[in-house]
């Protein structure tokens, strides 16, 4: 459990500091590396690793984590299990009833009305947005939603930081210019991330390259966006500078655990590093621009990088299990959305029905990864119609030879726990690229051919309309890429989210009511899930770094 606080000293990010500052300025560790250890090729290589895999995606920080799960007080996985929760929560591939990180109010609809019409409140509270602001305090400590990704991508970021201020001073044997235009690539890599997320998921956020500083200039998320896009052309430069891809891959040997380069992951080449980079420029632009306010020069852009983006055996950047919690990234059982829903009975994430109504008939995905419950789930705990189900996510799946197994919590090591891009990720964004220009049949082929690889054995979709193509991708992103946290993202750009007074909601919902005793299915329900688009910046964050004069607004307009 040690290494869940190393390298903590060096990573401590002044915007989150203060508010952590008793939990963490206690801490006495005897194993962290002093900085002079990063003036060494292995001391740098192992806080490269260090950075991104503990600081940004394992790492338990207790300021933040409001104890939801089975594993109290050693939460690994934080980014993968509870973050990557929120989203698909927000997105409605799952649904989180609990008090915990304020779940209850995060994925709870403003209202719902049911088959016969009647409007059904929100029945704890007024809505997403009220209740969450409300909760946007430092006197809720981790019981602020808003708090979670902030924290973890900022520390991430500030390892970054430091890393990439070390890089040119150290010692190293043999070839030391392409070890380190390597981890040059690997910190801007995982910078271009972070801002990534950040902005994506926040109305504004701070831009910093200083190691253990802040700032009051607070810029918008759009201005973040185009941050990320600047450290990943930063990391491309690096690896295109790359002369001989053998050392890079040694260094990459150490700074990507060993466990992680099993299955879908690996040591990527240069070329395919930059590939992995083109997937998530194309995910930037797609997931923070409204379907509706898209730009042919926004999807001409869209296009040129999914074209050079991930190919089908590239490695792509993965955390797995491990059943030695010395040596994992993130708990070897529940460290991830999917492994947080799978089970029968006591589940902390619960499988949504919208999910399971977006499988077509005779969908093998749905035969070999769900199953019905003894009992239906309706209105969990009083807290409202959205929280109900019929089905749970099978642990290991029903044994159906050539189908996607979406966890196996039980067997260490088997499951791919995806950080960023994907192969059928990228795969969707070009059918979604094809469709919405007018080649439907392509787009579809695509959508067919990410469908054959995960095994669901339906038919070619054939000749369809425009309309009729993109309801079958909107479907499609839902399932293939089902618990990687992407859910929010496409509700969000697609209105889904927004309120009903502005077009936004689901129609032809499947909701569960019992109003009568007995349980109701619901299939034309109307879901208003008005939901915030973009989270307010901390006031943990606010209360101890006022934004300068200029900046960007810390809190949203809705």
């Amino acid at each position: 459990m040690k290494h869940r606080k190393l390298y903590i000293s060096l990573c401590l990010l002044l915007l989150v500091t203060q508010a952590c500052k008793n939990e963490l300025t206690d801490v006495v560790n005897k194993n962290e590396p002093l900085e002079n250890a990063l003036s060494t090729e292995g001391g740098l290589v192992a806080y490269a690793k260090g950075g991104a895999y503990i600081n940004g995606i394992g790492s338990y920080y207790a300021s933040v984590d409001d104890q939801l799960g089975p594993r109290t007080g050693r939460n690994l996985g934080f980014l993968t299990a509870q973050i990557f929760g929120l989203h698909d929560a927000m997105g409605d591939i799952i649904y989180i009833p609990w008090g915990n990180q304020s779940f209850r109010f995060a994925n709870n609809p403003t209202d719902i009305t049911i088959d016969d019409g009647t409007v059904v409140p929100m029945p704890i509270g007024v809505s997403q947005p009220y209740e969450l602001r409300l909760r946007n305090d430092r006197a809720y400590g981790p019981a602020n939603t808003m708090l979670m990704e902030w924290t973890q991508m900022y520390f991430l970021n500030n390892a970054m930081n430091i890393l990439l201020k070390k890089v040119d001073g150290a010692e190293y044997s043999g070839d030391a210019e392409n070890k380190k235009h390597t981890l040059k690539a690997w910190g801007y890599w995982w910078k271009g991330y972070a801002y990534s997320r950040i902005g994506s998921m926040y109305v504004a956020g701070v831009i910093n390259d200083e190691p253990n500083l802040t700032n009051g200039d607070f810029k918008t998320n759009a201005e973040i966006i185009t941050e990320a896009m600047a450290n990943f052309d930063k990391a491309e430069a690096e690896l295109t500078a790359i002369t001989d891809p053998g050392v890079s891959a040694d260094i990459l040997a150490v700074a990507i655990p060993g466990y992680c380069q099993q299955g879908k992951g690996g040591i990527p080449s240069p070329e395919a590093w930059i590939r992995n980079i083109n997937t998530l420029r194309a995910r930037n632009i797609l997931v923070n621009t409204r379907v509706a306010d898209m730009t042919a020069a926004q999807w001409t852009a869209i296009e040129g990088f999914v074209d050079n983006g991930i190919q089908e055996d590239d490695p792509v950047f993965i955390v797995k299990t491990t059943e030695d919690f010395s040596r994992s990234v993130v708990d070897p059982n529940f460290g991830s959305v999917a492994g947080l829903a799978a089970t029968e009975d006591g589940q902390t994430f619960y499988v949504s029905e919208r999910l399971i109504q977006d499988f077509r008939a005779n969908d093998q995905r749905m035969a070999n990864n769900f199953d019905l419950l003894e009992s239906p789930q309706v209105n969990m705990r009083g807290r409202g119609l959205g929280y109900g189900t019929r089905y749970y996510l099978v642990d290991g799946g029903n044994n159906m030879p050539g189908v996607i197994t979406y966890v196996h919590t039980q067997e260490t090591g088997v499951d791919d726990i995806y950080l960023a891009g994907t192969y059928e990720e990228n795969q969707l964004m070009k059918a979604e690229v094809l469709i919405r220009s007018g080649n439907v049949g392509g787009g579809t082929a695509l959508i067919d051919d990410v469908r054959s690889d995960q095994g669901a054995g339906l038919a070619a979709i054939g000749a369809i309309t425009q309309a009729e193509a993109l309801e079958e991708l909107r479907s499609e992103r839902r399932i293939s890429l089902a618990f990687r946290g992407l859910s929010f993202y496409d509700a969000r750009r697609m209105g889904v989210t927004d309120d009903k007074s502005v077009g936004g909601g689901r129609a032809n919902g499947v909701i569960l009511s019992n109003f009568t005793g007995s349980t109701v299915v619901n299939t034309k329900a109307f879901i208003n899930y008005n939901y915030l688009p973009y989270f307010d910046v901390p006031k943990n964050e606010v209360e101890y770094n006022n934004p300068a004069l200029g900046s960007a607004p810390v809190v949203g307009p809705e």
